[in-house]
């Protein structure tokens, strides 16, 4: 299932007893986890019954020791395994896929994994079978426009279709939403935002030193990329965040060559016409293996990154020029 089924199934208050939930949109995942933690520890018993674990340093052994711990004062207790080392889902999961099939009933166990997992793993089934497995995909075009229309009203802010289709071009949601708040902030009061507000509200700066370097890399110019990434690192643009634009530009290139049709593209993405037409002037610097030899060094970043194997300008201005040098047909 995606997350909008598991929205129902929470606002019925359906629970399963362990859920497995894996994907990139990191922020809809750590939603999901904090709605799941509301309906099932209350407050007075989050710290006796509410456990979060790094499952890096964890074998499959101690998930089932911790999930089959009684609550101490909620009905239910939550466990949420992040980062799952590779043991506990493959070589080493005997002890979870035992536990998996006769789940603690006081307990709920979620195992949340940022990327992807292989379908094939008997875990993946075991959960599939007796809880719920969960994809948090990546929202794009008109599905991030309505996640953030949403977001805006639950503060009781609304959003006019061409602001939030400005605020969808910021990448991810995470980022989507963090230009959101900082909008929602500069507003005196709750009420309509509009791609005026957005244009006054929001310094530009770095928004289109963002664009700028999508494009820089798009048209495989190095120096000029190098030159933007040191500006908006300097600037504080998070790291993750400028992953995951290069990331959503490589993927549009990728989608194109796969599509090979500018109609397609619109009306399979969502996206707007002038955006697919830049797309289809840069994929003629990558062709689709460059582009997914590109994707495949920012998920190099992004690893190196979330692991602290190195500096951030380090990591991203190697990988940068890496692309750029392969970007060739």
């Amino acid at each position: 299932m995606d997350w909008r089924q598991l929205d129902k199934e929470l606002k019925a208050k359906r629970i399963a007893p362990a859920y497995l939930f894996y994907g990139t949109e990191d922020y809809l995942l750590e939603r999901y986890l904090k709605i799941l933690k509301e309906l099932i520890i209350p407050p007075e018993a989050e710290a006796f019954d509410y456990q979060e674990l790094d499952g890096r340093e964890l074998t499959a052994a101690d998930v089932v020791f911790h999930a089959d711990t009684l609550p101490a004062l909620a009905p239910r207790r939550l466990v949420v395994v992040k980062s799952p080392a590779a043991e506990i889902l493959s070589s080493g999961a005997a002890a979870l896929l035992a536990y998996l099939e006769d789940p603690a009933p006081a307990s709920c166990l979620v195992i949340a994994i940022y990327g992807s997992i292989d379908r094939r793993l008997k875990v993946f089934k075991k959960f599939s079978e007796i809880g719920q497995v969960v994809e948090f995909a990546p929202l794009r075009g008109k599905a991030l426009e309505a996640c953030l229309r949403r977001e805006a009203q639950e503060q009781g802010y609304d959003l006019t279709p061409e602001a939030a289709a400005t605020l969808s071009e910021a990448g991810s949601l995470r980022q989507a939403r963090n230009e959101l708040l900082k909008a929602m902030n500069y507003m005196d009061k709750p009420g309509l935002i509009k791609l005026t507000d957005l244009q006054e509200l929001l310094p530009p700066a770095m928004e289109g030193t963002i664009f700028q370097l999508v494009d820089a890399l798009g048209n495989r110019n190095a120096p000029l990329a190098i030159k933007l990434l040191r500006q908006l690192l300097a600037m504080g643009e998070a790291p993750l965040g400028v992953v995951a634009m290069l990331a959503r530009q490589l993927r549009l290139i990728y989608q194109y060559h796969l599509l090979g049709d500018r109609q397609k593209m619109i009306a399979t993405l969502g996206l707007k016409p002038f955006v697919v037409n830049k797309v289809a002037a840069q994929s003629r610097n990558f062709s689709l293996a460059s582009a997914g030899e590109a994707l495949a060094e920012l998920l190099k970043v992004d690893t190196g990154l979330k692991s602290g194997q190195a500096g951030a300008a380090v990591l991203l201005e190697k990988a940068l020029w890496t692309i750029i040098l392969k970007g060739e047909h």
